[in-house]
């Protein structure tokens, strides 16, 4: 019995795993680490931008993290930042981390009020 529950616990981990996968944050992620110039860095945001029309403001904060996740922001940009030489590839790939990895601090309701 416990060999079903395993697999299917595992089969939806894969799940929303890959729907994690198609944002914005997570297409940075992907493709601009090692980006070796600022020329780069702007054909990765535009090919993100076209399958991610929402960009980075569509990804709700805080969604990357889990099991399989960074700590923070601030572990991801170590990892994933470390060897790219294009300053704006970096500033992506920083604000990608933080966006997904950074817990999210409150939201408009809670500091505006629901009424608003």
């Amino acid at each position: 019995m416990k060999i079903p529950k395993l697999l299917c616990s595992s089969l939806l981990a894969l799940v929303a795993a890959q729907a994690q996968a198609a944002n914005y944050a997570t297409c940075i992620l992907d493709k601009a680490p090692g980006a070796v110039n600022d020329i780069a860095a702007q054909a990765v945001h535009q090919i993100c931008l076209k399958a991610n029309p929402g960009a980075i403001q569509a990804v709700p904060q805080g969604s990357g993290r889990g099991l399989m996740g960074y700590n923070s922001g601030a572990e991801c940009v170590v990892a994933k930042a470390k060897d790219t030489r294009s300053n704006q590839a970096a500033a992506m790939i920083g604000v990608s981390c933080r966006k997904l990895y950074d817990k999210p601090t409150f939201t408009y309701e809670e500091a505006y009020g629901a009424g608003r």
